[in-house]
């Protein structure tokens, strides 16, 4: 298979969500856990690429698109962006779930996270950040690594002195991954670990 890393463009919308959507249980198909289908995209990946799509690629073969890499060059300012010109359009679409008692749905926990975000911490040193997903039919190829180093070399092109990101606890593959890749283990708490990688 021939693959090629191209940049996002408005057509690739829907198949982005839905490579979120396959790749959204720790790397797994997550397509059974959810009710509305657009629900982790909208929160995992529609910010990215409608709000800063010139830091969004794809990864594509003859089939079509089948991963993607996307993030943001200023966390911090990104997620100004975020509260302001992505939430409260979703928030008229979704009507918050009460606080209750009861166990959430798992639509409910990702539409509470669009009126209570998960604000992220200030690294100023590593100011960057990035969420990368491949279908399984691209993995294992040394495409993961390809990604990461355009990506890292649009970052710094770009003027970043650095980047981050947060993956599960539980997904031991893709920390091993970022490990090889040359990226740091900052901290961790009971469910995120977060990893860096300087450009100075």
């Amino acid at each position: 298979m021939s693959f090629e890393i191209r940049p996002y463009e408005p057509t690739d919308h829907d198949t982005v969500y839905e490579i979120c959507l396959k790749t959204g249980n720790s790397g797994q198909d997550a397509t059974d856990q959810f009710e509305d289908p657009k629900l982790l995209g909208h929160i995992y990946a529609g910010p990215y690429i409608n709000l800063e799509p010139e830091s969004a690629f794809i990864l594509e073969d003859e089939m079509g698109a089948c991963g993607y890499i996307i993030g943001a060059l200023d966390t911090q300012s990104f997620f100004h962006k975020v509260e302001s010109k992505w939430l409260p359009n979703l928030q008229n679409q979704y009507v918050e779930p009460a606080e209750v008692s009861k166990l959430w749905t798992k639509d409910e926990e990702l539409i509470h996270l669009l009126y209570h975000p998960e604000l992220p911490e200030d690294l100023s040193d590593y100011p960057s950040h990035l969420h990368i997903d491949l279908l399984p039919r691209a993995q294992g190829q040394g495409m993961g690594k390809k990604m990461m180093d355009y990506f890292l070399n649009y970052v710094k092109e770009s003027g970043s002195k650095g980047l981050h990101l947060g993956l599960s606890i539980r997904n031991k593959r893709a920390f091993q991954f970022y490990k090889k890749y040359g990226m740091k283990e900052l901290k961790q708490n009971s469910e995120t670990i977060i990893m860096v990688i300087s450009f100075e």
